[in-house]
């Protein structure tokens, strides 16, 4: 049609010079505002803690040289996503424990927040976590990858991750919704709550009554008590059973 818009056969180059000015070692602010992100997303909280505001009104991050460095550690790395993973996961900080050492009663004092990382902050798993794990210690996730997203109305029978869920304005599994599900409008961070729904949902719901008789049927067909033990540690606690 004539009213259809007509574009130049070459490129003018704006867009990308707008990606290498993001991308400049210059700017480390696209680099802060993503090992942010990724900070948060294994802590709980960021950094810098809004997410989405980096401005000079936002709250200043806890420690800014961590930062800088964690940044420029993602720069020089080309820009990998997994060295920034594995630099974080493989930290002192990350590998503690969450219960309160020897000297923690000073430590609430000085840092009631933990904003130091004196312990590892406690948290819940999030909603998809919360759903798969149910599935998969119980020995009925399937770990099929790519295909269809999945109607919300099958979230209670449906073996698959809770990734494939459709997640949309209208539709929306109730189960993951429950347990703070992702949001339609935003991503940057969600807001974990701790609510009575959440343990009606974990003792009432479909999934997790016909999941907790496919368990008891997997244990029961165990005859050797020490093995049945060893097994029920091992599939629902992920550790071994002490002696005691």
């Amino acid at each position: 049609p004539r009213d259809m818009p007509s574009y130049p056969a070459q490129s003018s180059g704006r867009r990308l010079a707008f990606a290498r000015w993001l991308t400049d070692s210059k700017n480390p602010l696209t680099a802060r505002v993503a090992v942010n992100h990724v900070w948060a997303r294994h802590f709980g909280a960021g950094l810098v803690p809004a997410l989405s505001d980096f401005g000079k009104a936002a709250r200043p991050p806890a420690d800014p040289a961590l930062l800088d460095w964690l940044a420029s550690e993602f720069m020089t790395h080309g820009w990998s996503l997994r060295h920034v993973h594995r630099l974080i996961c493989l930290s002192a900080a990350y590998r503690q424990s969450s219960a309160p050492g020897s000297g923690a009663d000073e430590m609430k004092q000085a840092d009631p927040d933990n904003l130091t990382l004196w312990k590892f902050p406690s948290r819940r798993l999030e909603a998809e976590a919360v759903r798969d794990n149910i599935l998969f210690t119980t020995g009925g996730l399937a770990l099929t990858r790519g295909g269809p997203e999945i109607e919300p109305s099958l979230a209670m029978t449906s073996p698959r991750r809770s990734l494939y869920l459709r997640c949309a304005a209208e539709k929306q599994a109730e189960f993951l919704q429950a347990f703070d599900g992702p949001s339609v409008v935003e991503c940057y961070g969600r807001k974990p709550s701790v609510m009575p729904q959440q343990a009606l949902a974990l003792l009432n719901s479909e999934l997790t009554q016909s999941r907790a008789r496919a368990a008891a049927a997997q244990t029961a067909a165990e005859k050797d008590d020490t093995a049945l033990i060893r097994q029920s540690f091992v599939r629902l606690l992920t550790r071994e059973p002490s002696p005691e």
